[in-house]
């Protein structure tokens, strides 16, 4: 299982960012026609507009399951996203919860250059998403942010920054192991994002079973009426 493309240079040579611009608006719609980028069903509760505002900052928990669920629905839609950081994700679990790998670009090495990395990345994609990054200082943070506005899209990172539009966390529970021994048969997410202006908590909760990642839906008991029958 490959990515669309792999920049090893940090910060990308010129004509390898070139070269992915011409690619992706070869590809991608003219004309955006929402302000966010949409995202599951399993994960929209989350947000407010039910998607990515464009141009806006969060933190997202290290969950990897979390980071491709937030991926899965802009990568199928036709965004382009890109990963800068982060090593050790797994584009086969990727693939397997949704994600178009084949609109993905890795970075997985991006040094002390990961800002020049960024800044290029985000000139010709939709959703960049950072690993174990510190929050850079105020100068870069509002260079930053203002080309996030400016190309309306959407930075994704796992340490606490300033001026994150929310921050999501994530609780986990595994079915089917017991003391290192069995086979894993279902994987339970429970989410929660606190949002920076003031909104209330928001929660969902997902599982990753056999038939893939899903909204967990809650069903009334079933109740035997047998058992609340009256005589007479």
């Amino acid at each position: 299982m490959s990515p669309a493309l792999t920049l090893e240079g940090a910060p990308p040579a010129r004509a390898e960012v070139h070269a992915l611009q011409q690619r992706i608006h070869a590809m991608q719609k003219t004309t955006v026609e929402h302000r966010v980028f949409p995202v599951s069903q399993a994960v929209a509760n989350l947000f407010p507009e039910r998607g990515l505002s464009r141009g806006s900052i969060y933190q997202v928990d290290s969950s990897a399951s979390l980071l491709w669920a937030l991926l899965a629905e802009p990568s199928q839609s036709g965004t382009w996203c890109a990963v800068v950081g982060a090593p050790d994700l797994g584009l086969a679990a990727a693939s397997e919860m949704g994600v178009n790998v084949d609109r993905l670009v890795v970075v997985p090495h991006p040094g002390e250059q990961w800002f020049a990395v960024v800044a290029a990345l985000i000139d010709v994609v939709g959703i960049v998403a950072l690993g174990s990054i510190p929050a850079p200082s105020d100068h870069m943070l509002s260079t930053l942010t203002g080309r996030l506005r400016e190309r309306e899209a959407t930075l994704l990172v796992r340490d606490a920054w300033p001026r994150s539009e929310a921050s999501i966390q994530v609780r986990h529970q595994w079915s089917g192991l017991s003391q290192g021994s069995g086979m894993l048969h279902e994987h339970r997410m429970s989410m929660s994002s606190t949002q920076r202006h003031g909104h209330p908590v928001r929660t969902c909760e997902m599982v990753i079973d056999a038939w893939g990642a899903h909204e967990q839906t809650h069903h009334a008991p079933v109740i035997d009426i047998a058992h609340h029958r009256q005589a007479g």
